[in-house]
């Protein structure tokens, strides 16, 4: 008795491992990749982290409990960004969240099975449609490529007698072509000369030179990882020049810039655990329809105006969602 008794409490000891294994690989423990283009320790990036963790947990996932989280952080340094891909795939995650246009094209040139959601990235190319992806992507996008124009407008407001603009920008990532378009079809309609300045490396001293030596009126940035996370260097040195700057991100007013137009991209970060959440249960990505910014923001710093000695519109003023003093 005793002897078949041992028997049968060994193969249940050799089974249950087995058995956890087979129950973890069906999909108990999920592993989510996330791939930012910047920092790990930057604090924008923290925050925007523990929205997605917040909403996931609210939706029933707990890290080191139900899924596992693998993030992976570019630095700012763009280059990174498909190595770190790899590697998600390696790990075989179920999914992974990429943050930004490059960080979106990295997954993607890694992957064309493990689903990728997109936040606040330039979806051309990547998708055949809104209403149906196709792929393995689906997300949401910043609609980046119509706000350069709008851009240009709003510093016609400000500076109606300017007529060179200058407009920074990093030619590599895949929101910035359609960006410059629209801006240079607003700048015919205004009457602007635009001088495009391009920046791809850590380095920003070149192009800042070049904007002193085309002799600029006004700045126009185009924001993305590269230059955000240089985004202190640009500010300074706009405020060292004196040039008035408009950046499409509100976080660079809020550092400092002058003005900003965009997207609210802070509300897609949540959004994003909820894409997760669906494809965890089944969704298939090329189903889930990719969602675009409903809600556009402009932010005025009236420190930054007086330090330039700005007279900005009192319309203008009444209109923007946030005026810093």
């Amino acid at each position: 008795m005793r002897r078949r008794q041992f028997i049968a409490g060994l193969a249940i000891a050799t089974f249950w491992p087995v058995a956890a294994r087979a129950q973890q690989s069906s999909g108990q423990m999920r592993r989510v990749g996330m791939l930012w283009p910047g920092p790990e320790q930057h604090p924008g990036r923290m925050k925007r982290q523990a929205a997605i963790l917040d909403r996931l947990r609210e939706l029933g996932y707990i890290d080191g409990k139900t899924i596992q989280i693998h993030a992976r952080y570019a630095g700012g340094v763009l280059d990174r960004l498909p190595g770190l891909a790899r590697e998600l795939v390696a790990l075989k995650v179920d999914v992974i969240v990429a943050m930004s246009s490059s960080a979106t094209v990295a997954a993607r040139e890694a992957t064309a099975r493990i689903p990728i959601v997109m936040v606040n990235a330039f979806g051309a190319g990547l998708i055949e449609s809104l209403a149906r992806p196709g792929g393995n992507v689906t997300g949401m996008t910043s609609m980046l490529q119509d706000l350069g124009g709008k851009l240009l407008e709003l510093l016609h407001q400000v500076l109606p007698l300017a007529r060179r603009v200058a407009v920074l920008c990093n030619p590599t990532n895949a929101a910035v072509p359609p960006q410059l378009q629209d801006a240079a079809n607003a700048a015919r309609r205004l009457g602007l000369e635009l001088v495009v300045v391009d920046v791809v490396a850590q380095d920003f001293e070149p192009a800042f030179a070049r904007i002193e030596q085309s002799r600029a009126e006004a700045l126009v940035v185009f924001v993305d990882p590269l230059i955000f996370f240089n985004g202190k260097a640009v500010i300074a040195f706009a405020a060292r020049r004196r040039l008035p700057a408009l950046y499409n991100s509100a976080d660079m007013v809020r550092d400092g810039g002058l003005m900003s137009y965009g997207t609210n991209t802070d509300a897609q970060f949540p959004r994003a655990a909820e894409y997760v959440d669906k494809i965890l249960k089944g969704a298939r990505p090329s189903e889930l329809p990719v969602e675009q910014p409903i809600r556009f923001e402009t932010l005025v710093n009236l420190k930054t105006a007086r330090a330039l000695n700005l007279e900005l519109p009192p319309s203008l003023l009444v209109a923007a969602d946030e005026v810093i003093e």
